[in-house]
């Protein structure tokens, strides 16, 4: 195989580069040389990649989003998290950073909907309460939630205490030690030991299978997309999915509501059992 005269110069420019770095090398001609020029492509090529890839890595646009907010560039800022979040991301404090940062540029709607993002991740956050909090006092339409009753504000306060991986790994840790107890029991000669098995193992069983049930609950708000934002301006909420339905009510940016169901172009808002009706999916995103 013959080199062209593109591949020659290219060969001299290589072997020049390399004599300069004191790297020496034999004059190579022919397919030996040809062979050198695509070997050193290939290297270049790698490299320019692997550096592309640390680069965009999730740590990296997480350095330079913290970065961009603390100059004060805040544009930046979303455009780096938002980064991080396309490469398949996700964690609260990729979320609150987003929320800040939109909060600085006046964008309430998209920082009420990324704290929610965030408190859905991490519920017990302070942080995130605070500056939830703060957001929602900026929004026109002051909604008070509905009340819970006594117990499904317990249950709700007792998931948040842990994340869904924590109490998916205590359900783990506490079936391993009912199986310990099981086999003591099943094993013991003497009545004492058989007595204190069964019921270390009665005990961790039930632990196993709560924390288990805490976790898939956690699991399941998590990824359940029920609530959502208003993030146009003003949202005319109709009382039927279609333009010719009546307008019942308007909602602001930044009110947050319960989308039960979808109809097409059209989702099912709720605000409390009186309060019930249709906005455009284009005037909303959901948690």
């Amino acid at each position: 195989m013959k080199c062209t005269i593109a591949q020659k110069i290219l060969l001299q420019k290589l072997k020049m580069l390399l004599i300069k770095i004191n790297y020496k090398i034999p004059v190579l001609k022919g397919r030996k040389g040809y062979m050198l020029i695509n070997v050193s492509l290939v290297f270049c090529i790698f490299f320019a990649l692997l550096g592309k890839s640390i680069a965009s890595s999730p740590t990296a646009l997480l350095d330079s989003a913290n970065n961009a907010y603390s100059k004060g560039n805040f544009d930046k800022c979303i455009k780096y998290n938002e980064g991080i979040l396309s490469l398949g991301y996700e964690s609260p404090e990729v979320y609150f950073n987003l929320g800040n940062a939109y909060y600085k540029v006046d964008k309430i709607g998209m920082a009420v909907l990324n704290y929610e993002r965030a408190k859905k991740l991490s519920p017990a956050d302070e942080d995130i309460n605070f500056n939830l909090k703060l957001a929602n006092q900026r929004t026109l339409d002051k909604i008070e939630p509905a009340p819970k009753l006594f117990l499904e504000e317990w249950w709700d306060n007792l998931k948040s205490m842990r994340s869904e991986k924590t109490w998916g790994i205590r359900s783990i840790c506490c079936f391993i030690v009912f199986l310990f107890f099981l086999g003591v029991f099943l094993t013991s000669v003497r009545t004492v030991s058989k007595q204190f098995g069964f019921w270390l193992a009665i005990v961790c069983f039930i632990l196993s299978a709560v924390s288990f049930t805490i976790s898939r609950s956690r699991h399941n708000d998590i990824v359940n997309k029920n609530s959502a934002v208003i993030l146009s301006s003003s949202a005319e909420i109709k009382n039927a999915p279609a333009e010719s339905g009546t307008k019942l009510f308007i909602l602001h940016e930044g009110t947050k509501v319960s989308a039960p169901e979808t109809n097409g172009e059209w989702v099912k808002v709720e605000l409390s059992s009186d309060k019930v009706g249709w906005v455009k999916k284009s005037s909303i995103e959901f948690i």
